[in-house]
């Protein structure tokens, strides 16, 4: 079947026990999204990334649905997270996204399996050097197993994480905005293409749909996107220190 490439990712491929036998995963595993700018993010990650992202919403490119995404740069192709050494900088939550890499989950679109989960790998992120896939009975390692459960899981996550987008369109609580930097030293960044909620639209819904919100869990998702925002300063001082190290170097 064909498989949608996600962002960062070069080819994937059905992971087949014969045929990445003997293999394992690079090392400097996060080099892979040194130029990804946005993360998707599952609805049950909000929490923990609000603390170092900001957190937006973005069209998804097939229509009227949104995604949230973990901001991780304010220019293009630069991942202010993913460090000179290929490694995501550290005291920082990486997102599950991340984390998977180079496996990935599809869904089977036909035949007697159709539905099913697939593991599926980039197989530019494996060599013969690597933390071994399989054991020499065939068996998966720790490191696989440890990939399939997070894939698992982030698959569960993302009926949520639709439902949670699907709430926000269906409520016009969604509106468009830009990021607008003018740092004292460097140059200026616009972020633009990307949605936050409107609060005074959140501040006007009646109790009854306010409570629905709280009890499903989306309301706190909701909130720990709006304080997220205030990440982009942070973003900033990244920038700013990055931008500074290399003039350094030159």
């Amino acid at each position: 079947m064909d498989i949608a490439t996600p962002p960062g990712y070069s080819r994937l491929v059905a992971l087949d026990t014969r045929q990445h036998r003997g293999l394992g995963v690079v090392a400097r595993r996060h080099c892979f999204a040194a130029n990804l700018t946005g993360i998707y993010l599952a609805a049950a990650e909000f929490i923990q990334a609000a603390r170092h992202y900001p957190i937006v919403f973005a069209h998804d490119g097939t229509g009227d649905e949104f995604v949230p995404l973990a901001v991780t740069g304010l220019e293009q192709d630069i991942n202010l997270f993913v460090g000179a050494d290929g490694d995501w900088q550290g005291d920082v939550y990486i997102p599950a996204f991340v984390r998977c890499w180079p496996f990935y989950g599809a869904r089977i679109t036909d035949g007697p399996k159709r539905g099913e989960l697939l593991i599926c790998v980039d197989d530019t992120g494996l060599d013969t050097n690597g933390e071994a896939l399989f054991d020499q009975h065939g068996n998966p390692t720790a490191l696989l197993k440890s990939a399939q459960t997070l894939i698992g899981e982030l698959e569960a996550a993302r009926s949520a994480t639709r439902q949670l987008c699907h709430d926000l369109r269906e409520l016009d609580l969604l509106m468009p905005f830009e990021a607008h930097a003018l740092p004292k030293q460097g140059h200026e960044w616009r972020v633009r293409g990307m949605y936050r909620v409107d609060e005074p639209r959140l501040n006007a819904l009646d109790a009854e749909t306010v409570k629905r919100l709280m009890n499903s869990g989306e309301l706190s998702r909701i909130y720990a996107h709006l304080m997220s925002l205030d990440n982009f300063k942070f973003l900033m001082d990244r920038a700013v220190a990055r931008q500074s190290a290399t003039a350094v170097k030159h």
